[in-house]
């Protein structure tokens, strides 16, 4: 028998349940659990007179399938204790459901990145009716603009007479607070993002310690910076100690309490968040549901859109298979060659796989009752503001090099395609955002 990989004994799994779920109507429910290591097994409610031949239909197909993966256990809920059963039932609550058979799903168990896997029920406050609107930038690869297009928003908003916050959680490759920095010698407040984490787990801090303003560029609003903290020797061992795998929608978590704390202490019209690229342990926080509003950066390179497909799929298709609205987001799309011809032929490719994308992965179908405005649907698909259509951003050089943000301040301000961002943006929100 030639070796199984985990994932190939995953699909093998659902593939044979879902065959059996097909032919055999008295499986009320199954359920496919992988474990911490990896290990499968079958939860199913049936009637338990059929137990044992539904069972027997099951589990060669399961062992062959599922190879060294399959550990060998089908239960059945209905047969079980009390107490186990109340705990199944839970189980099968929190799983994901299968996207074509509301009667199975998957319920997998993880050593780390847990936000990946786990959505807040809402965001923190109503934006703007309750709080500043929560805007998270992210890309799936770094060296794509995020940061300065993040800049050139809080630049913009700052010019307008708002009060933007800004807090860097690039944590493992800092850099929005030293871009945003106090003073043209890139002095940044001596506390930062990972010490707040750190030390609001223990009680109440004195948020000013965490942030320093960055006052050169912002007009006659405010910009006020998080950096991720100090980079020195005792950086890492005080990265090592925030604890990332915490629940988002735990009540003590450090993150949601930075937010709350800034809206409170603050009052800021903007809290824009600088996410940690790739599949990281902030990445997935900063996805889960807290924000308002993503931003998401990509090229047409196919590297980024493997990462952009992950974070499609959990903004948008995950949320409508549990009946939940989509949550919103912006699409970015960065590095656009300046050449005339170069820049129409990628701007063509990248809108066009952008269609395909949010219509697989995010859009949900066109729902029958034609005043059923719950979600963005394929109805949107012609939509000019709606989320699959990106703005694009033209590389500059200008951009690549320059010593203090000073003097770059008003490029970022004046550009039509920084201020189409900012308005796409803006957009979302603009019963309140209008100065």
């Amino acid at each position: 028998m030639s070796f199984v990989h985990f994932d190939e004994g995953k699909k093998a799994a659902m593939g044979h349940v879902k065959r059996a779920l097909s032919d055999l109507p008295a499986i009320e429910r199954a359920l496919v659990v992988a474990d911490l290591f990896g290990n499968l097994r079958l939860v199913l409610w049936l009637p338990p007179e059929l137990f044992e031949r539904v069972q027997a239909r099951l589990r060669s197909g399961l062992e062959s399938g599922c190879g060294l993966w399959w550990s060998g256990e089908i239960l059945n809920v209905i047969e079980a204790k009390e107490s186990e059963r109340f705990l199944w039932e839970h189980a099968w609550e929190i799983a994901r459901r299968d996207p074509d058979l509301d009667r199975l799903r998957v319920l997998d168990r993880h050593r780390n990145r847990t936000a990946w896997f786990t959505e807040l029920p809402d965001t923190l406050w109503t934006a703007p009716e309750d709080g500043a609107p929560v805007v998270v930038f992210y890309s799936f690869k770094g060296g794509v603009g995020r940061s300065t297009a993040l800049a050139s928003f809080a630049i913009r908003r700052a010019r307008y007479g708002e009060r933007v916050v800004v807090v860097d959680f690039d944590l493992d490759a800092p850099g929005v607070g030293r871009l945003l920095a106090a003073d043209d010698k890139g002095e940044t407040s001596h506390w930062g993002t990972v010490d707040f984490l750190l030390e609001r787990s223990h009680g109440a801090v004195p948020l000013s310690d965490y942030y320093h303003p960055c006052r050169r560029v912002a007009g006659k609003g405010d910009i006020i910076v998080f950096p991720a903290g100090r980079i020195d020797g005792e950086y890492a061992d005080k990265l090592a100690r925030v604890d990332f795998d915490q629940m988002p929608d735990d009540a003590n978590s450090s993150v949601l309490n930075l937010l709350k704390d800034i809206q409170a202490d603050l009052k800021p019209k903007w809290i824009l968040l600088d996410a940690r690229t790739g599949v990281s342990e902030p990445a997935g926080y900063l996805l889960s549901g807290l924000a308002h509003l993503h931003a998401l950066f990509g090229t047409t390179s196919e590297q980024s859109w493997q990462g952009l497909n992950v974070v499609i799929d959990k903004l948008g298709r995950h949320r409508v298979l549990d009946g939940r609205p989509q949550a919103e987001c912006v699409l970015v799309q960065a590095l656009v060659p300046a050449h005339v011809e170069a820049s129409r032929y990628a701007i063509e490719a990248f809108t066009e796989r952008a269609r395909s994308t949010f219509t697989d992965l995010y859009y949900a179908e066109e729902p029958e009752d034609p005043s059923d405005d719950r979600f963005w649907d394929v109805r949107d698909l012609d939509n000019e503001d709606a989320p699959h259509v990106p703005v694009p951003i033209v590389y500059e050089e200008r951009l690549v090099h320059f010593r203090d943000i000073v003097d770059v301040a008003d490029l970022l301000a004046e550009s039509a395609a920084y201020r189409t961002l900012e308005e796409r943006i803006a957009g979302r929100f603009e019963q309140e955002t209008e100065s």
